[in-house]
């Protein structure tokens, strides 16, 4: 992986996490968000959406 691509990829995950907090998750099962994948923080925010979702 690219040096670039990297840091793409750091930037989406710091992205995620930081509208994660703002929705109030902070933890995923006995891993912090900063723990998981991208993929996985992806999941996540879209399970998130749903629940604040009428």
């Amino acid at each position: 992986m690219t040096k670039q691509a990297y840091s793409h990829i750091q930037c989406k995950k710091t992205s995620m996490i930081d509208l994660l907090l703002d929705a109030g998750v902070y933890k995923k099962g006995n891993k912090q968000l900063y723990e998981l994948t991208l993929q996985e923080l992806e999941t996540e925010e879209a399970i998130s959406q749903q629940r604040i979702s009428p």
